[in-house]
């Protein structure tokens, strides 16, 4: 399924075509010159060309483009940077890690007004306060433009404070990525998975931006959604796209689980702001076992806990954790820096943090672990077997990966992934969610069916495997 980088390869030609761009923008941010990122009509970002390109463009592009069937994977990555540090272990789930943690900022507004723990912007403020950062590249809202959200620079700690929260929505790096070569100073990047690793890539190629990197942090990540996934949230609230000032995905509500949230938005309204919230148990099919505007690329992505990271943060979807609606953020540690940040941090009582066994994180995160293993290796299958072109990943295709409720699972989430976005262009110059809801209801009555029966008693999972044979026996 791989293969090697002719020279008429680009991005244009190897990634776009096969879905497998996820839009993270690394490849215009280092051939500016050559290409911009613009917008599908699903709302995500695509490189397009500029004009006439010089010889070699095309192999360079491939070289920072995380998608590509490139020779440095997240282990090769991962062991070029981690393993020669002393005490460091790896598990093929997380990659590298010296120690797992979790953690919170002790700060109870900092806490209530952040993700999960607060952890990620307490690293940010506590690294640029200190001096040992000059800036720090993360997503924010966007200060112009028709975005909710983008790629910034920051200077001042102060500002770090607008760049709390988890964003589900697409953002890409080629304006940041200019500024950063640009910037005298050392920068702290902080990112999903993949643009880490489009990041690492990047700095093997570019001698300024290696000069001007110190440090990454990377989240923990499900998978990403298009533009369109806000839009639909906000038509829970009776506010139109083109009316939303912001949103916040990740609104924390007191007395309820962690991980039983709300979503808010904001209209575009005359006089104050006035904001709107839904309980994301409300949304119809909320669960993100749904697929619902899921990119394509997503389908392909084998690196849950950013494993090329310093440092990695997600939400510590534990059931020892879930009952504080407060939040808690589970950590994996990669450098001695980053450990003794964090070490620092704990002594001085600004952050709460308890060593743990890196089980813990892969607990936490072992339903997106499933899909990033067992699934894709089904969904290479798939690929394979329609003769669709893929990277090589570090799981082989397999046709029986899984049990047979699980593969049904996977081909039911690529039918919504799919559906989903063809549904809402078709719903949006109509008000409500009639339409939408009618055209997905029977997939995702299925998938919820599957994945009921997935986790139901043995005995009921053996009579549907013989219901199966009998009637593959006796049509």
């Amino acid at each position: 399924m791989s293969r090697e980088i002719k020279n008429d390869d680009d991005v244009l030609q190897r990634i776009v075509p096969n879905g497998l761009c996820v839009g993270c923008g690394m490849c215009a941010g280092v051939l500016p010159d050559v290409l911009r990122m613009g917008t599908d009509p699903d709302g995500s970002y695509r490189p397009e060309p500029v004009g006439p390109a010089p010889a070699g463009w095309g192999a360079q592009s491939l070289k920072v483009c995380p998608f590509a069937d490139n020779a440095d994977d997240e282990d090769t990555l991962g062991k070029a940077l981690f393993a020669g540090t002393e005490g460091i272990g790896y598990r093929s789930e997380t990659g590298y890690c010296l120690k797992c943690f979790i953690a919170y900022v002790t700060d109870e507004d900092a806490r209530l007004t952040a993700t999960s723990g607060g952890v990620i912007t307490w690293l940010a403020q506590r690294l640029l306060a200190s001096g040992k950062v000059d800036a720090v590249a993360c997503v924010g809202p966007a200060r112009h433009g028709p975005n909710l959200f983008e790629f910034q620079l920051v200077t001042d700690p102060a500002d770090l404070a607008r760049c709390r929260k988890s964003r589900y929505y697409p953002v890409e790096v080629s304006e940041v990525i200019g500024k950063i070569k640009a910037f005298e100073g050392k920068v702290l990047f902080i990112a999903l998975p993949c643009f880490i690793k489009a990041l690492r890539l990047a700095i093997n190629e570019d001698a300024a931006l290696r000069e001007r990197i110190r440090c990454t942090v990377g989240l923990v990540c499900g998978h990403l959604k298009t533009k369109k996934y806000s839009a639909y949230l906000a038509r829970h609230c009776s506010v139109a796209e083109r009316d939303i000032e912001t949103v916040d995905f990740r609104r924390k509500v007191p007395g309820r689980p962690a991980n039983k949230y709300a979503f808010a938005v904001t209209p575009r309204e005359g006089g104050a702001p006035t904001e709107r919230q839904v309980l994301m148990s409300e949304v119809w099919a909320s669960s993100w076992s749904n697929n619902l505007f899921m990119l394509d690329a997503c389908e392909c992505c084998d690196d849950i806990i950013a494993e090329t990271a310093d440092i990695a943060v997600g939400d510590a979807w534990l059931p020892e954790r879930l009952g504080d609606y407060r939040g808690t953020s589970i950590v994996v540690c990669r450098t001695p820096e980053m450990l003794e940040l964090l070490r620092a941090g704990a002594a001085e009582g600004q952050l709460a943090l308890e060593e743990a066994p890196i089980e813990k994180m892969i607990a936490a995160q072992a339903g997106a672990i499933r899909q990033r293993r067992e699934g894709l290796q089904y969904r290479l299958y798939l690929c394979q077997k329609k003769r669709q072109w893929r990277p090589k990943k570090r799981v082989a295709p397999d046709a029986r990966a899984g049990s047979m409720l699980f593969r049904w699972a996977q081909l039911l989430r690529i039918k919504i992934k799919t559906l989903s976005k063809e549904a809402f262009a078709a719903q949006e110059p109509v008000e409500g969610l009639d339409l939408f809801k009618s055209r997905l209801r029977f997939w995702t009555f299925m998938n919820q069916s599957i994945n009921q029966l997935r986790h139901s008693p043995v005995a009921v999972k053996r009579r549907l495997a013989a219901l199966t044979r009998r009637r593959t026996q006796h049509p």
